[in-house]
């Protein structure tokens, strides 16, 4: 499949110089033979980033730098004390631990999976800390923390699941149950993300899900199956938005939409209802791909974060919270690709990270602020989930 994608990113990248050098070659000979130079030149190009992920190449690179954000104490500690960051870090970690079990499942040196195992284990202790987190103290509070209960499930997950250290399994196990009950008894198969928040979203509810998935692989349990048949029969019965077979990205306890579809949570919807296996992300990706992807000549790919056409709205961010809007769908859309085994939308949107790659190496990304280190480190970790997924 893989060398399949790159067949017809070839093809498409140069046949445009390869009809111009065959139509020219007669009236004039050397822009011909110019182009043929040029479409070959482009061949050899894509060919060389396409062997950049396939023989692990990127992928080592985006591990040796997520690794060094995760082991530097300076931005730990900047971590700790920004509350107000505390959300982005949630996903940070919860994509980071996704793509670093991947990572400790192949063939690394026992030094290496160690190292994973440590950061692994400092997510885990983070996000389960008392004091940093009241929460965990008072379900009676958990009635609008899906948001947190989800990534904090996902970090535990990834660390139990990696180490076999089942030191936090009370909590795990007491997050997945909450999700359980509260997806399946919901009258709307959604739960609120965080306090005050006035929308219900379903990318959100989709990465519960995903959640549910691990605890079962872990527990050999049926979370999944239970939430999931409702939560997909739910979204195509009620929350169609528009001409799309697409959910709104926030809507009201009245089935109102609230958030009109925006790339980022379209994105993020597909990546987890994809990593949790569930049927309903074909179609998911299916709408998504058709209304947000765009591409150059189909060898270079983006995610956009409105339909073409649409104006982005001025406060959009609150279509994405907490994430920055403009910034992610691409970075979800390339997990998305890679669980659902799309590997031509991969290498079209992977093609463009590496282009960029080529102008601003990730190596840059340290010379900035402690606060776009950590934006970034998203953008690594949702990167070497997606390459790592094989």
């Amino acid at each position: 499949m893989s060398f399949l994608a790159l067949l017809v990113i070839l093809f498409f990248g140069t046949i445009v110089f390869a009809l111009g050098a065959y139509f020219l070659r007669k009236p004039i000979p050397k822009l011909a033979l110019g182009l043929a130079v040029v479409g070959l030149l482009v061949g050899l190009f894509l060919l060389g980033l396409w062997l950049v992920d396939v023989t692990g190449w990127e992928r080592k690179g985006l591990y040796k730098q997520l690794m060094y954000g995760l082991e530097n104490e300076d931005l730990q500690r900047f971590v700790n004390r920004q509350r107000d960051l505390q959300e982005t870090s949630l996903m940070m970690m919860s994509t980071a631990g996704m793509g670093l079990r991947q990572m400790a499942a192949t063939e690394l040196p026992a030094e290496e999976i160690d190292r994973i195992h440590a950061q692994l284990a400092r997510m885990a202790e983070y996000v389960t800390d008392t004091r940093r987190f009241p929460i965990w103290k008072n379900k009676r509070n958990w009635e609008q923390q899906l948001y947190f209960l989800t990534h904090a499930s996902i970090i535990i997950g990834h660390y139990q699941m990696a180490t076999g250290d089942d030191a936090y399994n009370e909590q795990w196990t007491s997050a997945a149950n909450y999700l359980l009950s509260g997806i399946s008894r919901s009258q709307y198969k959604h739960l609120a993300s965080r306090p005050e928040d006035e929308a219900l979203r379903p990318a959100d509810n989709a990465a519960a899900l995903y959640a549910l998935r691990l605890f079962d692989e872990a527990h050999n349990e049926t979370h999944l199956t239970i939430a999931g048949e409702d939560w997909a029969l739910y979204i195509q019965r009620e929350l169609q938005y528009e001409d799309t077979q697409l959910p709104c990205a926030g809507f009201t306890a009245t089935n109102r939409c609230r958030l009109p579809a925006g790339g980022t949570s379209l994105a993020m919807l597909s990546a987890y209802t994809a990593s949790a296996g569930l049927p309903i992300s074909r179609t998911f990706w299916r709408e998504f791909r058709y209304y947000h992807k765009s591409s150059f000549i189909q060898t270079f790919g983006w995610i956009n974060e409105v339909q073409d056409g649409d104006e982005l709205p001025e406060f959009c961010d609150q279509n994405t919270e907490p994430l920055a809007c403009g910034r992610y769908q691409s970075h979800f859309g390339l997990l998305g690709a890679a669980k659902r085994g799309d590997r031509i939308t991969y290498y079209q949107l992977n093609n463009r990270m590496l282009m960029q790659d080529l102008f601003h190496p990730m190596n840059d990304i340290w010379n900035r602020t402690h606060l776009e280190q950590v934006n970034a480190m998203l953008e690594l970790s949702l990167r070497l989930a997606a390459s790592s997924h094989r």
